[in-house]
């Protein structure tokens, strides 16, 4: 078997250092000047660290989608626990597609064009998965304590 822990740390060194470097250029790199006198200043490299998180973000679900599909391959008897995850994200998804709202929000001096009903049932979608899986989670802490307190006595 090839061990991939010493180019796997050094490969998140570098991505850790482009984050660290974009976050610095970010605060240290001064303000773009403003037309409107009103608006707050936006940093030079906000753009940059921004796209920099989404780079991160695509390849990280690319990279496990990857992952899973080789797992389902090499060991097929094992796909089972990764359809069933499949259908848990497929089954939050749902609820969270259930619970969205597409009424569009009476924002005060707001003029932009993302006051429209997929966009707000998109980002209910991202907010009430966030916070199904969150709720879960916590549930399953403490469950996993109080289970393993039974267990020791």
């Amino acid at each position: 078997m090839i061990n991939f822990n010493k180019p796997l740390k050094i490969l998140l060194g570098v991505l850790l250092g482009i984050g660290l470097v974009l976050f610095v250029m970010m605060f240290l790199g001064g303000n773009e000047p403003n037309v409107d006198p009103e608006a707050p200043d936006v940093p030079n490299f906000l753009t940059s660290f921004i796209n920099w998180g989404i780079f991160l973000t695509i390849g990280a679900a690319l990279l496990t989608l990857l992952f899973e599909v080789l797992k389902i391959v090499m060991q097929p008897k094992k796909a089972f626990r990764t359809v069933i995850s499949l259908g848990v994200m497929i089954v939050l998804g749902l609820i969270a597609l259930a619970l969205a709202d597409s009424t569009p929000l009476n924002i005060i001096g707001y003029e932009g064009t993302d006051n429209v009903r997929g966009m707000l049932i998109l980002s209910d979608i991202f907010i009430f998965t966030a916070y199904l899986v969150f709720g879960i989670s916590i549930i399953l802490v403490l469950y996993v304590e109080i289970a393993r307190g039974f267990r020791k006595n």
